[in-house]
């Protein structure tokens, strides 16, 4: 059964959600990487902004630098979402399903247009 994405953080209508999984699917030995789905209830646009903790064994291995991004509003009352893929740069851990992560400083601005 293949994991399912887990809410890491919600704000103002704007979800982030997480799982590990393979940077390419269809590939056997693809090397694993953290999946992130961002979705904007929002009718208005949003710039979501935020860092990512790989913790492992309760201590944080790893912060990556402040990602930044744009995603469009809700459209019909459906979400807008944006797909990103992570992996560490510098910490590669035998067994990456077991390395936890936190996302955190998370700031929500809403955006005209972009």
């Amino acid at each position: 059964m293949a994991a399912q994405f887990v809410l890491s953080t919600a704000s103002d209508s704007i979800q982030i959600f997480t799982q590990w999984g393979k940077e390419k699917p269809l590939k056997k030995n693809s090397p694993k990487v953290l999946l992130m789905r961002i979705e904007n209830a929002n009718s208005h646009q949003a710039e979501v902004s935020f860092e990512i903790n790989f913790i492992d064994e309760l201590r944080v291995v790893e912060t990556s630098n402040v990602q930044v991004v744009q995603v469009a509003g809700a459209k019909g009352g459906k979400p807008k979402k944006v797909k990103l893929k992570f992996k560490p740069a510098n910490y590669n851990p035998e067994n990456i399903d077991g390395v936890d992560v936190e996302i955190q400083q998370v700031v929500f601005r809403a955006r005209a247009k972009f």
